[in-house]
């Protein structure tokens, strides 16, 4: 093999390695045939509402994902998003059963619109699993399931939380530290990274079990390391609080406004019940919905509500819906001193979407539906905490209010010292719903490091400390009075300082992960030493090439490696053709391929290609036509090829050159080569070049199916798939000249075909279209 000169050695792409592949156009995992893959969903989906209420078998969560996992496998962005879909539709569906209590189609929208979260995961996730990779594939797994859960809670219409994964993991008494500081997104991307380790142990490629055993050793760790964490310990005082609970159940045939006053009346006889206790409580709390419309708007009512408190002598918070003055019916929380009078009052800002307010009522109305809704109601103007004389200030997330992690971090950070819940579930009777719902104030106690009271105008009622655990509670539509005494705190946790970092960290992973090359398959096994002296053909395309190409032609011919050569001509209008015919008659060396018309540049070389293979070529060479490519350098190229399947003649590796270009047109070049490399992970600096040397091996491998491409970019695309089908790609540095003479047959078309194919090939890969990555 000759010595290169100085400074001009060639460089590979990546080293060899063991493993060989025997196709270019690689694959991943075989799919799970899609009758199984929908079972398996199903199965999975409805294995993960058991870790709900009211099974609330919380461990089964860290399986529970790994059938959804298992059938993602080879799986492109349509059959994902089904599969996610369906998994999403088993998971919400049963979750939400309750839902069915307000009709059918209220259950289909809205298990259908929580599950297109899981559809979005299963068209994204097969991008960001990659085998070999599991701590990575966890990662970046985890961090799309929290980061589209975390945006499932902001769209539409505010958002929807219901069945997030993390809130399933309140008993989970190990990990649920970590919401100290990261707050549910944090339990959730464990429970999902756990999942995502789990499977790669077990089902993903054949591993050692040395390996097996590290991924459930990380898995183990992830549940275990937070119990090193802290729980906020509240450093206030202790107040007495008591929680007003009724039956609001109404008799048959009882009218709208009888059944509200009539579930005022039964708070106000429960709260007297409270007169001459001692201790009198610090507070008293009533439920949402304990002053409904009919009861809120009677004066005789409010008169009996204020009495009755100012004979208790004790602040009272009272959950209400008002009909104010400007015309609109608000969610509120009334806050009355002692004396009885009102002090302090919180509108709720948070509303329901066709629970409390129907969105685009005029153009639904059509929906018999909507008219359960009759009137809408209008949101407060801001969250902020309330408080009475004698009283530290608190926060009232109104009952949906509070599955939003951020609205009680807002009242905490206002001032909050402790976090009251007025609840009205009486809607879902005997259901799952208000423990579900439970379980989100025991999250937001720990996330928020507040004691939490629950208070349910007919249950669940409880007092919840800062871990999280439940210290009293009440049963569903059993009326009575529960007291506890809590702590006060102005300790402010990780979560309170911070908020949703985690989802918005989780975001940036994901983009990052998606837009990172990918990975190179194995290499291809080695081609083989070349002969001595192996056989070389050069294809030149030609069209107007007549003032530049005799000297093409001589300066291949004087190589000492006795290349032949093959000049595909499209019909040149200036005569190429005419001077080389009586070259090629004249020395065997040289072939003529005259086609009819032009038909462009790729097709040229392909012709060429097939000519090199059809005769037992052991290389072959591209190469401009207009001097662009100086023949003198193509000893090095074909030096270069021994050590690869492909050489790449590079302007852009040391020692290479481009002469006659404005900085403009070498930096947009450089550039578009930067860009390319970016989104197909190449391997060189150079993959516009057309000046380079294939192996045979490597010919017979891109020639069993279609190029995509036809114009310029399908050199980019040569080397897209020579790199994707492990083979080597390595670069020698030439000088590119301008040419002298004729036309450059580049155009703003072909730049944008370039462009908008190098994007697809790109987003292919990264949505697991392309070759395995």
């Amino acid at each position: 093999m000759q010595e290169l000169l100085p400074g001009e050695t060639s460089e590979p792409a990546r080293g060899q390695a063991q493993d060989a592949l025997s196709r270019l156009r690689l694959s991943g995992p075989s799919p799970v045939p899609f009758p199984v893959a929908l079972a398996l969903n199903v199965a999975g989906g409805l294995l993960l509402s058991l870790a709900f209420p009211p099974a609330e078998l919380w461990p089964l969560a860290f399986v529970a994902l790994i059938p959804l996992l298992w059938s993602l496998r080879g799986a492109g962005p349509a059959r994902g998003a089904v599969l996610g879909l369906v998994f999403g539709v088993a998971f919400f569906g049963a979750t939400l059963y309750w839902i069915f209590l307000f009709g059918a189609l209220a259950w289909f929208a809205l298990t259908a619109l929580s599950a297109t979260s899981i559809g979005l995961v299963g068209a994204v996730g097969p991008s960001l699993l990659r085998d070999g990779r599991s701590i990575r594939s966890a990662i970046a797994f985890a961090s799309l399931w929290t980061a589209i859960d975390w945006i499932r809670g902001l769209f539409p219409l505010g958002g929807f939380t219901w069945g997030s994964i993390g809130i399933s993991q309140v008993d989970d008494r190990p990990l649920l530290p970590l919401a100290t500081v990261a707050g549910v997104w944090g339990i959730t991307f464990v429970v999902v990274a756990v999942n995502v380790l789990l499977f790669q142990a077990v089902a993903g490629n054949p591993i050692a079990w040395v390996r097996r055993a590290g991924l459930a050793v990380v898995a183990i760790a992830l549940v275990l390391v937070p119990i090193a964490m802290p729980f906020s310990e509240p450093n206030g005082g202790s107040l007495d609080v008591a929680v007003v609970q009724v039956d609001v159940r109404p008799p048959p045939n009882t009218s709208a406004v009888q059944e509200d006053l009539l579930v005022a009346r039964k708070n106000i006889t429960l709260h007297r019940s409270l007169a001459g206790s001692s201790p009198r409580p610090d507070l008293v709390l009533w439920g949402e919905g304990s002053l409904d419309p009919a009861a809120s708007s009677d004066p005789a009512t409010m008169a009996s509500v204020q009495e009755a408190i100012a004979q208790v002598g004790a602040p009272t918070a009272v959950g209400a819906v008002m009909n104010d003055p400007d015309g609109r019916q608000r969610t509120s929380e009334l806050v009355f001193g002692k004396d009885g009078s009102r002090v302090d009052r919180y509108d709720k800002v948070h509303l329901v979407p066709f629970g409390e307010y129907v969105p685009w009522r005029s153009r639904i109305d059509w929906i018999s539906a909507t008219r359960q809704i009759p009137v809408d109601r209008a949101p407060g103007t801001s969250l902020h905490t309330v408080g009475a004389p004698g009283l530290p200030p608190f926060g009232t997330p109104i009952c949906y209010e509070n599955s939003f992690p951020a609205l009680p971090r807002a009242f905490v950070r206002d001032g909050a010292t402790f976090l009251v819940v007025p609840v009205n579930n009486a809607s879902y009777g005997f259901t799952a719903a208000s423990d579900q719902h439970l379980q989100m104030s025991r999250m937001r106690a720990v996330e928020t490091g507040r004691w939490v009271v629950d208070a349910a105008v007919s249950g669940v009622s409880a007092f919840i400390d800062t871990h999280g655990r439940v210290l009293a509670r009440t049963g569903l539509f059993q009326p009575g009075i529960l007291r506890a005494a809590i702590r006060t705190s102005t300790a402010t946790t990780g979560y309170v300082r911070w908020g949703d970092w985690l989802p918005i960290l989780a975001l940036i992973v994901v983009g990052i992960s998606f837009l990172a090359p990918r990975r190179r398959p194995h290499p291809h096994p080695p081609s083989g030493p070349l002969p001595a002296s192996p056989r070389t053909l050069v294809v030149l395309p030609t069209f107007n090439e007549r003032d530049t190409i005799e000297r093409v032609i001589a300066g291949v011919l004087e190589r000492p490696e006795h290349p032949d050569l093959i000049v595909v001509d499209d019909s040149s209008p200036d005569g190429t053709a005419e001077l080389v015919r009586p070259i090629a008659a004249q020395d065997d060396r040289v072939r003529l391929l005259e086609r009819p018309s032009r038909s462009g540049l790729a097709s040229a070389y392909l012709d060429g290609f097939t000519m090199a293979l059809r005769e037992g070529y052991d290389l072959a060479v591209e190469m401009d036509s207009d001097l662009s490519h100086d023949p003198s350098e193509l000893s090095r190229l074909l030096d270069a090829a021994r050590q690869h399947d492909l050489t790449v003649g590079s302007r852009y590796v040391a020692g290479g050159s481009v002469t006659n270009w404005s900085r403009a047109r070498v930096a947009l070049s450089r550039g578009a080569n930067a860009y390319a490399r970016f989104m197909l992970g190449l391997p060189i600096h150079d993959a516009t070049s057309g000046y380079r040397v294939y192996r045979r091996a490597l010919l017979q491998e891109l020639l069993r199916t279609p190029l995509s491409s036809s114009g310029y970019v399908f050199q980019i695309e040569l080397v897209m798939r020579s790199d994707r089908g492990g083979f080597d790609v390595g670069e020698v540095p030439i000088t590119f000249r301008e040419r002298e003479h004729g036309e450059s047959k580049i155009s703003r078309s072909i730049v944008a075909e370039a462009l908008w194919m190098v994007t697809r090939w790109g987003l292919s890969a990264r949505l697991g279209r392309g070759p395995a990555a």
